[in-house]
């Protein structure tokens, strides 16, 4: 039993591994990623040997350590031939919707079932569908007109009738959080594209929370197993409070994040420091600690 669990843990492990890559990449769901096994699997059985496996993830730009795809062959190689079902690796990096993430989607949809149907127009999702707030477009990577036609496109790939049910409204997210390890992001994406707003809940700036993701995971890398990942945080920005003070500056902030391998330009850290400083144009460790709402 514990081994059984420990299997399991191992596994989500590095799917969430998988995942973070995808994220840090931009790539935005997973059926890219899809796409390219499909291309790699020449005899159209599903499944891919090694070495094909491997060209495939270093086509996606996504790279594990042999153990680790040792370890995936080991649970998707049902048949034991040594080849990787990759659509049950996909389905195994893709998590349902849960929590906050799935109340985020049905709060949308109901913005957009105004008649109580339970089905939507694409039209509609043209009429409030914001794509100025989308984080390829804030990045620069794409405009307003194509995210919003490959928005749209992807729920008229399979029956083009115009109409979106639940399922396939909550299946477009399912997919597109794959590729988003952080809560907190997929909520404050969700907040800024259709406008929502949580009861009593200030809406997070989805830039932000997607650097807040990668400081967490980047102080998480440097936490040694069973160490508090406040106190690895605690300890770096420490190093950079040279007054003792308890709290830093904006340029000690900079360093710290430097040091964690965060590399924003100045007008982000500008942005990222003035969402956790004080009225005194400070950062308390403790407060920020707090404010980074770390589990553990």
């Amino acid at each position: 039993m514990a081994t059984t669990s420990l299997n399991h843990e191992r596994l989500q492990e590095i799917c969430g591994s998988i995942r973070e890559q995808l994220f840090r990449k931009g790539t935005r769901g997973l059926s890219g990623v899809a796409r390219v096994f499909r291309q790699a699997d020449f005899n159209r059985n599903k499944k891919l040997d090694r070495e094909e496996f491997e060209e495939a993830l270093s086509f996606c730009g996504l790279f594990l350590k042999s153990h680790e795809i040792s370890f995936l062959f080991k649970n998707f190689d049902r048949d034991n031939d040594g080849n990787i079902n990759y659509n049950e690796l996909l389905h195994g990096i893709q998590l349902p919707l849960s929590g906050a993430r799935l109340a985020m989607v049905q709060s949308a949809f109901k913005k957009l079932d105004k008649d109580g149907s339970s089905v939507i127009d694409v039209s509609d999702i043209a009429k409030i569908y914001d794509a100025s707030q989308h984080p390829d477009v804030q990045e620069g990577k794409k405009t307003e007109k194509e995210i919003a036609l490959a928005f749209i496109g992807a729920f008229e790939s399979g029956t083009k009738d115009g109409k979106i049910t639940f399922a396939e409204f909550q299946s477009y997210y399912e997919d597109l959080g794959s590729s988003i390890p952080s809560d907190e992001y997929f909520v404050g994406m969700m907040q800024s594209v259709w406008k929502l707003k949580p009861a009593g809940a200030k809406p997070v700036d989805s830039s932000i929370a997607k650097w807040m993701t990668i400081l967490r995971n980047k102080a998480q890398q440097k936490t040694k197993t069973g160490k508090r990942l406040s106190l690895t945080l605690k300890s770096i920005f420490g190093f950079f409070d040279g007054d003792e003070s308890g709290a830093v500056t904006k340029q000690e902030f900079s360093q710290a994040l430097v040091r964690l391998g965060v590399h924003i330009n100045k007008k982000e850290t500008d942005q990222f420091f003035s969402f956790f400083a004080g009225s005194d144009g400070r950062i308390s460790t403790a407060e920020f600690i707090t404010k980074m709402e770390l589990d553990d």
